[in-house]
């Protein structure tokens, strides 16, 4: 009994899945309250079935959307699409008045409110089914991208590290939230790395991208650095029982061990040039044959540049990062010569989104031998 009730269960299911894209389920929508706007009463259910196997439309939706003409509703209905079919077949609406019913006779009046009616189902319950098809075709939109999200393991890593915040303060959390949802850096950095994988991180903030990074793979190390202790602190936390390492360091003096990548995010902007070509240089000489040195900044002078310098010289004034001196932006070109002069080999990706124009992604990678 229990396996004949699973297999309904999944017929059931497998009929109500059946052609659910939103576009499907619009038309499905708008098929049902067409039919279910015609005085075929006792009939709607059949008609829906054929129209739905004729069209390919999800049956559930066109049965559903058919529904529209239950009794409390359905004498309203009838009212509405008799008197717009009149108007349209005769320009004028609907004969109601006792004086002219009695002038028709019963049969012409029959078949011309049964024409009205059919012509008005079109329009009257077209129009019904287009806005409930519109609002069915969002959820199952939205529906759909969560079913994404969920299969994709990216989303479940992010899921996973913004849990690890739970025990943090609000300011913390909600940054974490929406900094791994609204910047696109994180997924770029994390698409292709190997699954085994020492990682350094210069300048971690709050961990984010050691904690994406491994937990997109099961043989990976990450030791991360930041100058700023409360941020190191909370990532400290966030990371506990993982193979990831943070610790409180100047970027400025701090020597990577050696790694198979470096991911140096946001940072360079916040010294002179000089101090830059020092950071890279020592992070350069860390990688091993075939690692790779991410470098995310803002490029100057180009689309966006001005907002990314705005929003960075807003966070240093309210100390949510922590300079001693002025961000100052270079050209790209002038970082990925800096890159090519120590012998890496560079591909520059554009990374902007939405709250963070302007930024690219430079990958600089050493060679195998």
């Amino acid at each position: 009994m229990a396996r004949l009730f699973q297999r309904a269960k999944a017929a059931v299911a497998k009929i109500a899945e059946a052609n659910a894209s939103p576009s499907r389920l619009f038309a499905a929508c708008v098929v049902g309250a067409i039919l279910g706007s015609t005085p075929f009463f006792g009939l709607h259910f059949f008609l829906c079935m054929g129209a739905a196997a004729l069209l390919r439309l999800n049956p559930v939706a066109v049965y559903g959307a058919a529904n529209i003409s239950i009794p409390p509703i359905a004498p309203f209905l009838a009212f509405a699409c008799i008197e717009v079919g009149s108007r349209a077949l005769h320009g004028r609406g609907a004969p109601l008045a006792i004086a002219d019913l009695r002038a028709i006779e019963p049969w012409k009046l029959a078949s011309n409110v049964f024409a009205a009616w059919m012509v008005g189902a079109v329009f009257v319950g077209g129009a019904i089914g287009a806005v409930l098809g519109a609002i069915v075709a969002r959820i199952a939109a939205a529906r759909q991208a969560r079913r994404a999200r969920a299969a994709d393991p990216f989303e479940q890593a992010a899921h996973e590290a913004v849990a690890r915040f739970a025990g943090e303060k609000p300011g913390h959390r909600h940054y974490v939230r929406w900094k791994i949802r609204l910047d696109p850096v994180y997924r770029a950095i994390c698409e292709g790395l190997p699954d085994r994988l020492e990682l350094v991180e210069l300048g971690c903030g709050l961990g984010i991208l050691p904690l994406l990074v491994v937990s997109l793979g099961s043989h990976r190390r990450v030791t991360a650095i930041d100058w700023d202790a409360p941020k190191v602190e909370a990532a400290a936390r966030a990371c506990k029982g993982l193979p990831i390492h943070i610790e409180r360091a100047d970027v400025r003096e701090y020597e990577p061990p050696p790694c198979d990548a470096i991911a140096i995010v946001d940072v360079l902007h916040y010294f002179d040039a000089e101090v830059q070509r020092g950071i890279l240089a020592r992070a350069a000489a860390a990688l091993r044959p075939g690692g790779t040195l991410f470098v995310r900044e803002g490029e100057a002078g180009k689309g966006g540049s001005a907002w990314t310098r705005m929003v960075e010289a807003v966070a240093v004034a309210v100390r949510w990062n922590r300079s001693d001196h002025r961000p100052s932006f270079r050209a790209i070109d002038d970082i990925v010569r800096d890159l090519s002069a120590l012998g890496l080999t560079c591909e520059v990706v554009p990374v902007a989104g939405r709250f963070h124009p302007g930024n690219v992604l430079v990958r600089a990678t050493r060679a195998s031998c």
